[in-house]
């Protein structure tokens, strides 16, 4: 079923909008959720907080497209449900946001800057990074993937592929200084 279709359905408000998500993103919330969550169990509830969260937000909304909203969601409901969780401990998530923190952050960072600025730069960013680069900065700060992960997806060795989001995350900070968004 296409996104119009699922579109229609919860407009609706029929009941079989929410099987045509499962049918349609099910598979994939799941893994984005296993990757955040480490449990099993957490997983499926965040996904099936997800269709909830999907149920009660269209309409009003009409996102276009919808896959990205639909894994948008998935992620926040996860990401609130790890921080329930696991409140103080780490996690491979936390680890490789805490990568990006001393390219994220500043003084003031907080104070002076929107997070809807801030992800218009760092998409504007991502736009002049190669394909290879994009993959590897979206699998690792937004699937969250490990860097074994990453290397065994993309056919690179662990080594390259930090090296490389070394790399990109010092463009990212030179970008970010350059844009006046981040501050030394």
């Amino acid at each position: 079923m296409n996104d119009q279709a699922i579109l229609a359905l919860l407009f609706s408000r029929a009941e079989e909008a929410l099987d045509a998500l499962a049918r349609k993103f099910g598979s994939g919330l799941l893994k984005l959720a296993r990757q955040i969550l480490t449990s099993p169990e957490d997983a499926e509830e965040a996904v099936n907080d997800t269709y909830l969260a999907l149920w009660n937000a269209i309409p009003p909304a009409r996102p276009e497209p919808l896959a990205p909203y639909v894994y948008r969601v998935c992620r926040n409901q996860a990401l609130k449900r790890r921080e329930r969780n696991l409140a103080g401990k780490r996690c491979g998530l936390t680890v490789s946001l805490e990568e990006l923190r001393g390219t994220l952050s500043g003084p003031s960072l907080e104070e002076t800057v929107s997070a809807r600025a801030l992800g218009r730069a760092v998409d504007a960013f991502l736009d002049t990074q190669s394909k290879t680069n994009r993959i590897l900065f979206l699998r690792r700060y937004w699937f969250g993937d490990s860097v074994r992960q990453i290397a065994g997806l993309l056919g690179m060795t662990e080594n390259a592929v930090s090296v490389r989001l070394l790399r990109t995350r010092a463009k990212l900070k030179d970008y970010l200084i350059k844009e006046g968004l981040y501050y030394e």
